[in-house]
């Protein structure tokens, strides 16, 4: 007799069906089952929850990557803007099969960018890995072609610099999160309301700076074609408005392409010409002159014994040129003279040779859009040997870019420049006050065209231009006193006759040009300082002439 898949009982009228045990126990399993499964779906939302919230956390971060103001030269010429690249990031728990997606990811990406990122894919300890910042729309859209599950790119604002390495002392450079680091980009952070969240194109604000792209164009390559010809360790320049006191081009060697702002770690490939000091040597002799000429020690015809050693204790000092006895001021400056700068110093004394160098700024920091120069370095405290060790340049450690402009108030009439980045504004006056007389100004200018005109600095000269300078060669300091190696430069002024812009070249440890040749700086900063001048001048719209000694007479 079969048994009956369920029986029946009948009690008071009613009848209750009964389960066998084996289908109560399906029942209940399927029970647990079910509960399994809504709590692994509540703790998958849950771990959703979470990526969620560090997605929704990085994106966050990256709205703080704000927009910048175009950056333009003082003609309007783009410097620096922002552009929309993309960034690549993905989430390990969506990617299906690792190993694919990063063989199709390196059709598109640079194997560098794909180095370890296995691994982390792998890990899965993030739901969140960045894979690449800053593609390009062109690689963005390749990547999204790839139809890669797990894989996302957001929009974002990336720096960029038309003019490359053209002008990156001055310009700086941001981060990967569009923030300041450097020069006038570090500058831009600081100016409230500069830095924005992102807007349009049309609605960037644009900051003009003082720079001439053309001018500063025609200094980086002459700086190359210098460093080409002298093979130095390195090299710096500067154009400077001796009246308002606006940087027109400023730049150095070795230098480094923004675009690629991982090459400004490289520590040789600093600003050295704002943030370095160094002894500049018989440049120096300028401000000597000036100050004899200034304080009534000298004038200009007055003969300076050369010949006759100068003896401090075990210091002895000898002019290795000196020919005859007596040199006049004018030729101490054109024959660049050490022990006559040195006797004129001494005349003076240690305390008004400080005090002079001291008011035209050579002995403190001065500030710009750039932040403070390198600190000045000279002896204290300042004694006699001092005295005629600083008269002609050594011994006293300045920034080029803080001699450049203490020396235009030398040739600018005798007023004090305050050096900028950013143009003077409609009405406003760049000049300062006088800490020179106009007479000896005017002298200074004079000294410094016949020192092109008959000096050390004589292949400075440009044809149609009437450009005075002065040469300075220093040993650079080594352990237990001075090396064999130099540092040379050349400061320069034009039109003589009514100075409007300054030009100061600086070469550390120029080599020969040629076997046997020499590396005093009339041999290869004078030149160079030449070159840009012939280059500049017509941009600046200086006029060239033919007769300037009828011109010179007349303006003296």
């Amino acid at each position: 007799m079969l048994a009956a898949p369920w029986h029946t009982s009948r009690r008071a009228g009613s009848a209750r069906a009964v389960l066998p045990p084996w289908r109560l126990k399906a029942l209940m399993l399927a029970l647990m089952g079910g509960f399994i499964a809504v709590g692994w779906q509540l703790t998958a939302l849950g771990r959703i929850g979470t990526a969620s919230s560090q997605l929704m956390g990085a994106e966050s971060q990256i709205r703080h990557a704000m927009s910048r103001p175009d950056v333009v030269d003082r003609h309007g010429r783009m410097l620096a803007s922002d552009i929309n690249v993309y960034w690549l990031f993905a989430d390990p728990a969506e990617i299906i099969d690792v190993d694919d997606a990063v063989e199709k990811l390196s059709r598109v990406l640079p194997a560098k960018d794909l180095v370890g990122l296995r691994t982390k894919l792998r890990s899965k300890k993030s739901r969140f890995e960045w894979v690449k910042r800053g593609l390009t729309p062109k690689d963005a859209a390749r990547v999204h072609h790839l139809g890669l599950p797990g894989f996302h790119l957001i929009e974002e604002r990336q720096r960029v610099y038309p003019a490359g390495d053209t002008a990156v002392h001055v310009l700086g450079h941001t981060n990967v999160d569009n923030q300041g680091l450097a020069g006038i980009e570090k500058f831009i952070d600081s100016m409230p309301g500069a830095v924005t969240q992102p807007q349009g194109d049309a609605d960037r604000p644009k900051l003009r700076i003082s720079l001439d792209l053309r001018v500063q164009h025609a200094l980086h390559d002459e700086l190359i074609a210098a460093k080409s010809r002298y093979t130095p360790k390195a090299l710096g320049g500067l154009v400077l408005d001796v009246h308002s006191g606006e940087v027109l081009a400023m730049g150095g060697l070795p230098d480094y392409d923004p675009n690629r702002r991982e090459e400004a770690l490289v520590k040789a490939r600093r600003d050295r010409f704002y943030y370095d000091a160094y002894e500049l040597g018989s440049v120096f002799k300028t401000f000597t002159v000036a100050l004899a000429l200034e304080d009534g020690i000298a004038r200009v015809d007055d003969q300076v014994d050369v010949l006759t050693p100068i003896r401090m204790g075990h210091f002895i000092l000898r002019d290795r040129h000196a020919r005859t006895q007596y040199l006049t001021v004018s030729e101490v400056f054109t024959h660049s003279s050490n022990t006559g700068a040195a006797r004129l110093a001494l005349a003076a004394g240690s305390e008004k040779q400080k005090a002079f160098l001291a008011k035209f700024g050579l002995l403190e920091p001065i500030s710009t859009e750039l932040g403070p120069t390198a600190r000045p370095l000279f002896p204290d405290p300042w004694r006699e040997v001092n005295t005629m060790t600083a008269a002609y340049g050594h011994g006293i450690s300045v920034p080029p870019f803080a001699f450049a402009v203490a020396a235009a108030a030398l040739i600018n009439g005798g007023h004090k420049v305050e050096p900028r980045f950013l143009p003077l504004k409609a009405g406003e006056s760049g000049t300062g006050e006088r800490i020179l007389s106009a007479g000896t100004s005017a002298a200074m200018r004079e000294l410094f065209w016949k020192n092109v005109e008959k000096g050390t600095g004589r292949k400075a000269k440009v044809p149609g231009y009437r450009v005075g300078g002065k040469t300075g060669t220093a040993w650079k300091p080594a352990k237990g006193g001075y090396s064999k190696d130099v540092i040379t430069s050349f400061v320069a002024g034009f039109p003589m006759d009514d100075p409007q812009y300054l030009v100061f070249i600086v070469i550390d440890e120029p080599k020969p040009e040629k076997k046997g040749g020499r590396t005093e700086a009339g041999h290869n900063a004078a030149p160079t300082a030449g070159a840009l001048i012939r280059r500049i001048a017509p941009m600046l719209g200086i006029a060239p002439m033919r007769r300037f000694d009828e011109q010179r007479q007349a303006s003296y």
